[in-house]
């Protein structure tokens, strides 16, 4: 077994920022983590991990439903339906399906 060093407090403020910008799309001010412990940088961490892993959970079952109306519709095959639908909503992608 590799010997694995313990993660520091800039560490996890890193992995927060990470974590932080995977879900809002921007990283957060650098006082956030301000007054923080490296246990509650942590559940924050796994909270906004959560949430990711729940947005594109919910993401993927509306690509799905969006998929099987376009099937419902007279597409012969995944292919082509997706492809109505990038042809339908072009540049604007996914989030408006």
């Amino acid at each position: 077994m590799r010997n694995m060093r313990k993660a520091t407090y800039e560490d996890m403020c890193q992995a927060y920022s990470d974590a932080f910008k995977a879900y809002h799309g921007v990283r957060p001010a650098s006082w956030m983590t301000d007054g923080m412990t490296i246990d509650q940088i942590g559940e924050e961490i796994i909270k906004l991990e959560a949430w990711v892993l729940e947005d594109r959970k919910e993401e993927i079952e509306q690509q799905n439903a969006a998929i099987n109306r376009c099937m419902d519709a007279g597409a012969p095959d995944i292919a082509t339906a997706m492809r109505w639908l990038e042809d339908a909503y072009g540049d604007m992608g996914w989030d408006y399906v």
